[in-house]
């Protein structure tokens, strides 16, 4: 469990890190760019998942998948094979793009501009070809190198939003542009990191995986990550649809906060991916690892959400008054990141046993709950019905992925507890969202770290005595 620790640590660190410039960043960047432009750049990068997220077409998580099944020397093999798939699906998008770009721009930004179509086709190449080179670092689980180029891409963006705002001022583009450098400097570098593998792209004749396998394990990721984009950007559509610019702005502003679970989401999944998959290919009937995995993830993200939720109206503050009112909206998103996370340790069954199908049900579900919440609640309650929303579909998210996880790997997972400490933070949650932090709030707040610390008081004294396992070290 040390080796784990140590190696959770070394991915971790870079979120840290990343988590502080975040902290240092958005008050600057909410003060030079207002919410209404924020709104329309968070509507680029919400159009563009879309379209990296076809292109993909699951193949990524396919090469995840055979990654550990190729002999060493051919693994640069799998990832030409890889690559060959998505860069063709990208050029059939590229022409659809062209052909319809005045349509598409005026959706993202409100008006015609051929040079932000160019600018979503740049961004889609380098997110592919980053995708790509950030999960071959993650498989070779080398956590220093993966940290570095997260803090690369977040310090590398703050510097260009701030020499780009000299030229575009508050606008929109300043944000585009930038997110592009930053993916591009993060994406060379680590292309540069692992080229020796990347030099072996062209050996595809030398993989065992075939690809057919590829496109088969991967597909029915296209349609279950479609519908969890649709899942998971509906909030944003709607309050294009259906409110404006500034609500977006707001939301994004919230979603700010929300970035710092995300940042922990982020470290634990690209940590978790590879040693689980590691751990059942040796020993899959070891249940008993993956049950304490989920225990202390469990554990870890109930009280940050706790702290963050009890400390939103500080960190808020820190946005500027243009953003006053996201701290109204930002409590219900924070089970975006909690029930995502310990979802990935419960999912495991679907993954292991390739029943990738399932997938696409979850995704349908959670999706068709939010669109429906997210039309009945933000014509009336604009960007906080979409936090409510969107909220309660990831529970719903949890729900299922946990179910069929379960079904085709029994994990222990001791659910009553989790539920008794989940209700607690939706209290919480609740609260916070009408009024500003008080007595209440303390009160709801403290109630929540009680009984999270005695419902899994096992595992807190576990990890205490992991980590101060040294008589006398404090």
């Amino acid at each position: 469990m040390n080796g784990l620790f140590k190696k959770f640590i070394e991915f971790a660190i870079g979120n840290g890190i990343v988590l502080i410039l975040g902290f240092i960043s958005s008050p600057i960047i909410s003060r030079l760019i207002s919410p209404e432009q924020l709104g329309k750049a968070s509507m680029f990068t919400t159009f563009t998942g879309l379209i990296i997220v076809v292109v993909m077409m699951g193949v990524d998580q396919a090469y995840i998948r055979y990654y550990y099944d190729e002999e060493e020397d051919n693994r640069g093999g799998l990832l030409g094979k890889s690559l060959f798939i998505t860069i063709f699906l990208n050029l059939v998008v590229t022409i659809f793009l062209l052909l319809f770009y005045k349509k598409i721009s005026v959706f993202i930004v409100d008006e015609t501009s051929f040079p932000l179509v160019i600018l979503i086709l740049i961004h889609t190449i380098f997110s592919i070809l980053g995708n790509f080179a950030m999960i071959q670092v993650r498989m070779k689980q080398k956590g220093k190198l993966y940290s570095l180029l997260n803090v690369v891409n977040k310090a590398g963006y703050l510097i260009f939003v701030g020499f780009l705002f000299i030229f575009f001022k508050d606008n929109y583009m300043t944000i585009i542009i930038a997110t592009i450098l930053a993916n591009l400097l993060k994406t060379v570098w680590a292309i540069i990191s692992e080229r020796q593998d990347w030099k072996k792209i062209r050996l595809v004749n030398k993989v065992n995986t075939t690809t057919k396998e590829l496109v088969t394990y991967g597909t029915p990721f296209i349609f279950s990550m479609a519908i969890t984009w649709v899942f998971q950007s509906v909030d944003r559509v709607s309050l294009r649809i259906f409110s404006s610019y500034e609500e977006i702005g707001l939301y994004t502003g919230a979603m700010t906060i929300i970035a710092l679970l995300n940042n922990f989401q982020g470290a634990f999944t690209t940590f978790w991916t590879p040693i689980a998959y590691e751990k059942y290919k040796t020993n899959p009937e070891d249940t008993e690892f993956f049950t304490n995995i989920n225990q202390i993830v469990s554990v870890g993200m109930l009280l940050l959400s706790v702290g963050l939720i009890a400390t939103k109206d500080i960190v808020i503050g820190l946005l500027g008054k243009e953003y006053r009112g996201a701290q109204f909206i930002f409590p219900f998103l924070v089970f975006m990141p909690i029930m995502y996370t310990i979802s990935e340790t419960t999912v495991l069954g679907i993954n292991f046993k390739k029943k990738t199908k399932y997938h696409v049900y979850i995704a349908t579900f959670s999706a068709i709950f939010n669109i429906i919440g997210n039309l009945i609640l933000v014509p009336s309650y604009g960007a906080k019905g979409a936090a409510i929303s969107t909220g309660l579909a990831y529970i719903v998210f949890f729900v299922t992925r946990t179910y069929y996880g379960k079904k085709y790997y029994n994990i222990k997972m001791y659910m009553g507890r989790f539920w008794i400490c989940t209700i607690s933070v939706y209290i919480l949650a609740a609260y916070s969202s009408i009024y500003e932090f008080n007595n209440m709030v303390l009160f709801l707040s403290l109630l929540s770290v009680f009984l999270i610390l005695i419902m899994y008081r096992d595992i807190v004294k576990s990890l205490y005595k992991s980590i101060f396992k040294k008589k006398g070290t404090l």
